[in-house]
C-alpha cells in the first residue's frame, strides 16, 4: 500500500517506515506465528505434554539478546554468558568463512521489498561499518 504518512499513529507490527511504499503482513496474528504458538502451548497443556519451546529456549533466547546488547555498547564481538548450559559438555566452535563485497567485509546482504539490495560491510583496516544500496 501507499500511504502519505499524515496520520503520524501506528502503522503496522514491524514496518521500516510510515510513509511511502509499505509492505504489510495480510494476516498479522497468523504470519507472525501467534496462533500457531498458542495452539501448541494449549495442545501441550490438555495432552500433558512439553510445549516446542520452553523456558530453556526463552533462556537461551535472552542470554543471545542481552550478548547482542553488550556487542552493541562495545562495539566487540561478546560471547554468550550462559550459567546453565544443557548442551554438550565440550563444543567445538566453529567460524563462518569471512564473506567480502567490493573488496569489504560482507556483514549483512538483504532484499529490500522494492528489490533493491542493502549490503552492511565492514572496512577491513578501519572497522567502519557502512550501507551500500544496489
Amino acid at each position: 500500500m501507499f500511504t502519505s504518512g499524515e496520520s503520524g499513529g501506528y502503522v503496522a507490527e514491524k514496518s521500516e517506515r510510515e510513509s511511502g511504499w509499505l509492505f504489510p503482513v495480510g494476516d498479522e496474528v497468523n504470519e507472525l506465528g501467534y496462533v500457531h504458538m498458542f495452539a501448541d502451548m494449549l495442545d501441550a497443556m490438555d495432552n500433558g505434554k512439553a510445549p516446542m519451546e520452553s523456558f530453556y529456549d526463552g533462556y537461551v533466547v535472552n542470554a543471545i539478546l542481552d550478548a547482542c546488547y553488550k556487542s552493541a555498547r562495545t562495539k566487540l564481538w561478546e560471547p554468550v554468558q550462559l550459567d546453565v548450559w544443557r548442551g554438550a559438555a565440550h563444543v567445538e566452535k566453529t567460524k563462518a568463512p569471512v564473506q567480502e563485497f567490493e573488496g569489504k567485509i560482507l556483514i549483512k546482504r538483504e532484499r529490500m521489498p522494492d528489490g533493491v539490495t542493502k549490503y552492511i560491510l565492514k572496512d577491513k583496516q578501519s572497522g567502519e561499518i557502512t550501507n551500500v544500496m544496489k
